[in-house]
């Protein structure tokens, strides 16, 4: 059951691999770095499509019904704004860089209100969680082994 539940937090935002990697490796002693690392990146990259239809379909109607709603909906467009001009690149290290609210789900966000093409800007994202899977998994194995802990 702590198996799932430690790969299901890849989906949360704002926990994405930056909690799910070290969770999945404490939690699962038993399985191998590579395994945890491959399965919270593939459930990472759900997030890009699953937000799109989120931000595409669902919302809008949600938006229209409930005004809490469209004004969490308006202040996140206003943050995101600031990252308006980032590049593919920029978009692809912003979501890589392990950090609060740097994640997939932000990187949709930030893709949606500048209007990126989503099929490149699907692939900066892609490239953004892995490399914060990458930094994730060995900053947890890393600081796990300097201090005598080794989980698997």
């Amino acid at each position: 059951m702590m198996e799932w539940f430690s790969f299901l937090l890849s989906l949360v935002p704002f926990l994405e691999l930056r909690f799910s990697i070290p969770f999945a490796v404490i939690y699962n002693p038993g399985v191998s770095h590579a395994t945890i690392f491959a399965i919270c990146v593939i459930l990472n990259l759900l997030v890009i499509p699953i937000a799109y239809v989120l931000l595409d379909i669902i919302v809008p109607p949600i938006r229209r019904r409930l005004k809490f709603v469209d004004r969490l909906f308006q202040m996140s467009l206003k943050r995101a704004r600031k990252y308006q001009g980032l590049s593919l690149i920029g978009l692809a290290l912003f979501v890589g860089a392990p950090l609060p609210a740097t994640g997939a789900y932000t990187g949709v966000l930030i893709a949606y209100v500048a209007g990126f093409n989503r099929w490149r800007s699907s692939l900066a994202i892609a490239v953004g969680v892995v490399t914060a899977g990458v930094i994730m998994l060995l900053a947890t194995v890393g600081i796990l082994y300097i201090h005598g802990i080794t989980p698997a």
